[in-house]
């Protein structure tokens, strides 16, 4: 039996060796043995090393290893937070209704249920409502969607979100409550979570935010992107609420790509080339500072990290 680091190691140094093997992992989702122990590899090249999602110094320059052990009941309470504000999704849609449905005809239909909200376009036969909590809204789903209202079927649904934010680079020492403080300055929230460790309870340096209104999302975007953290930066990227859909999608599935051509400077043509295949949420070239210059300018290696599968997820290069 191969241990752990022997498994990620060999699965790294095919990689290497066969490129073609990156959609081969991708297709038959085979990708998740790296992501389960890719934090205990470091992979060196042209001068740099490489941690994706593993022992990068926070701002106090304490790195994941660092950190002390959890307690088993603390690591289920930490993993439980996440899941409760994930599934918490309390906006629900209610389309095909009559045209002259009222918004206390709504109330009567949901009458088993707190309403926090309701909004009837009754141009569309369609009601915006927003309920206690995402319990109830997966009961009302549950219960009422295609049942009939005077005589029409109705469909009823979680509302699409168009303000749905991922930070990654946070510091891996982040509290669930600095992240509340950090993003609810922006706007009222509907949810925010850390992501954790599985294996350590400790924070991988991504959370998710999601606010009440388009603009709040997008000031929280433009204020947050870049900001410095220590020795790291924020990174902050639009996402699909649809990727939120499953616990296992929050966590994710790394690869490296080795013996690139020098000539690759662009990560979003790596990134369309291997959506021929699968589309990579996040991809992101690795590069070392020039040495003629004490700039930020980077030069292209032969290495290149990404997420096939899952959410984006908190690489970092330390140069």
């Amino acid at each position: 039996m191969f241990s752990h680091c022997t498994l990620v190691q060999t699965v790294c140094d095919v990689i290497k060796m066969f490129f073609s093997l990156a959609f081969a992992l991708c297709k038959h989702s085979s990708v998740s043995l790296v992501e389960a122990f890719i934090q205990t590899v470091h992979i060196q090249s042209a001068g740099f090393t490489a941690a994706a999602g593993g022992a990068q110094p926070s701002d106090s320059g304490i790195s994941v290893r660092d950190l002390p052990d959890l307690e088993p009941e603390e690591i289920e309470k930490r993993l439980a937070k996440t899941r409760q504000e994930l599934s918490n999704r309390r906006k629900i849609l209610m389309k095909n209704l009559p045209p002259d449905t009222t918004n206390q005809e709504v109330h009567e239909i949901l009458k088993e249920y707190e309403l926090k909200y309701c909004f009837v376009d009754r141009n569309k036969g369609t009601a915006f409502v927003t309920l206690l909590n995402g319990d109830q809204a997966q009961d009302a789903i549950r219960s009422l969607h295609h049942s009939t209202v005077r005589g029409r079927l109705i469909n009823v649904t979680l509302q699409p979100t168009d303000s749905l934010l991922c930070l990654t680079n946070l510091p891996h020492t982040y509290t669930a409550q600095q992240f509340e403080e950090l993003v609810r300055a922006y706007g009222n929230i509907e949810r925010s979570f850390l992501v954790y460790s599985e294996l350590t309870g400790h924070s991988k340096g991504y959370g998710f935010v999601e606010y009440m209104k388009k603009d709040s999302a997008s000031r929280a975007r433009s204020e947050l992107l870049g900001r410095p953290m220590g020795d790291r930066s924020l990174m902050v990227q639009w996402m699909d609420v649809n990727q939120l859909s499953q616990e296992e999608n929050l966590h994710s599935k790394c690869l490296c790509v080795n013996r690139l051509p020098l000539d690759l400077c662009d990560s979003e043509e790596l990134a369309q080339y291997f959506s021929e295949t699968y589309k990579p949420v996040f991809c992101q070239l690795g590069c070392k500072p020039s040495r003629s210059t004490s700039t930020h300018t980077h030069m292209p290696t032969q290495t290149s990290l990404f997420t096939l599968m899952g959410i984006c997820h908190p690489l970092h290069l330390q140069f």
